[in-house]
C-alpha cells in the first residue's frame, strides 16, 4: 500500500461552478497515476452537490471524518461544499458529475451511497466527449439523473462508509486494512509491519473514533461481510473472504454486531425498504 501524505483539510479552498445553463450536470473524468501514492487533487469543495462514482478499478474518496472505497459501479453523492479529495489506484478511473440542487427531487443534505447503472455509466461519459443538440442533451441529463435518484433496495444504507481516525499516524494502517479486511495477521504484526506501538494506536482510535483498533477491524470486516452476502455470496466464502477461520465464528461474529444470522440478515435486506446500518 502506498502512503500517502497527510491531508491538509484546513487548506481546502472552494472552486467555482463548472455548470452552465441550462444543462443539468458536467462530468470530469480522472485516471489513476503509476502507483497513486498521492490525492488526485488537494482538498476541495463545490458550490454545487456531487456524484463521485468508479468506472474502473478502486477509486478511494476521503472526506474529513471517513473513507469510501468504490468499486466499479459504485458511487456517492456529496453535499454542496463538502471538502473532499480522492485516489485513484493503478489503471483506475474515477468520474466527477457535479449537478445543481434544483435539478434533484429532494435536497441532498448528507453523503450517500448510489449504484450507477452500466448504462448510466456509458452515457455521462458519451456526453461528456459527444456534441448534439443542446435541447436533447438537457432531456438525456434529466433521465439520467432519474434513474440516479431511484432506491436501491438491495443496498443496506450506509454500508460503505467507514469512521476513520483523523491521526495520519495511523493512516497507512487504516488503507492496509479496508484494502485487505480478511488479512489473518494479527494486530501486532499489522502494528509492527507500520512502525507503530500498541498504545500510541490504542489512544489514536479511541481519541478519533470512540473504538479500539480490534472494535474497528471488526466494523471493516462487517461492513464487506454485509455487501457481500447481498451480491449473493454463500456465508461459508464471506467468512473465509471477512478473515474468519470457519463458518461457525463468522456468523457468530455477524450475530453479536447484526443482531441476526448472516441468512437471516440477507433475507431481510432485500425484503425490507430500511435496512439496518452497521455504524451507528
Amino acid at each position: 500500500m502506498n502512503r500517502m501524505g497527510p491531508i491538509d483539510w484546513g487548506a481546502s479552498v472552494a472552486r467555482p461552478s463548472s455548470l452552465s445553463a441550462p444543462f443539468l450536470m458536467a462530468t470530469g473524468v480522472l485516471t489513476g497515476g503509476d502507483g497513486a501514492a498521492r490525492p488526485v487533487a488537494p482538498p476541495h469543495s463545490h458550490p454545487e452537490p456531487m456524484l463521485a462514482w468508479c468506472y474502473r478499478g478502486t477509486v478511494w474518496v476521503y472526506l474529513e471524518d471517513s473513507i469510501w472505497r468504490l468499486a466499479p459501479g459504485e458511487g456517492i453523492w456529496l453535499p454542496a461544499h463538502t471538502p473532499h479529495t480522492a485516489r485513484h489506484e493503478r489503471d483506475s478511473v474515477g468520474c466527477y458529475t457535479n449537478v445543481p440542487d434544483s435539478a434533484l427531487a429532494e435536497p441532498l443534505q448528507k453523503v450517500r451511497r448510489v449504484r450507477v447503472q452500466r448504462a448510466v455509466q456509458e452515457m455521462l461519459l458519451h456526453l461528456g466527449v459527444n456534441d448534439m443538440d443542446p435541447q436533447l442533451r438537457v432531456r438525456i441529463q434529466g433521465v439520467l439523473l432519474d434513474m440516479l435518484q431511484e432506491p436501491v433496495a438491495e443496498e443496506p444504507a450506509e454500508v460503505n462508509e467507514i469512521p476513520v481516525p483523523g491521526d495520519e499516524r495511523v493512516r497507512p494502517l487504516v488503507e492496509a486494512v479496508l484494502a485487505s479486511p480478511g488479512d489473518g495477521r494479527t494486530a501486532r504484526d499489522l502494528f509492527a509491519q507500520h512502525g507503530l506501538h500498541e498504545r500510541t494506536v490504542l489512544r489514536v482510535f479511541v481519541s478519533d473514533i470512540g473504538m479500539s483498533f480490534g472494535q474497528w477491524r471488526t466494523g471493516v470486516r462487517m461492513t464487506m461481510a454485509a455487501r457481500l452476502l447481498l451480491a449473493g455470496t454463500p456465508v461459508g466464502a464471506v467468512g473465509s473472504k471477512c478473515g474468519y477461520h470457519s463458518t461457525s465464528a463468522f456468523s457468530a461474529a455477524f450475530k453479536e454486531r447484526f443482531g441476526v444470522t448472516p441468512t437471516q440478515y440477507a433475507s431481510r435486506a432485500r425484503s425490507e425498504d430500511a435496512h439496518r446500518a452497521y455504524w451507528r
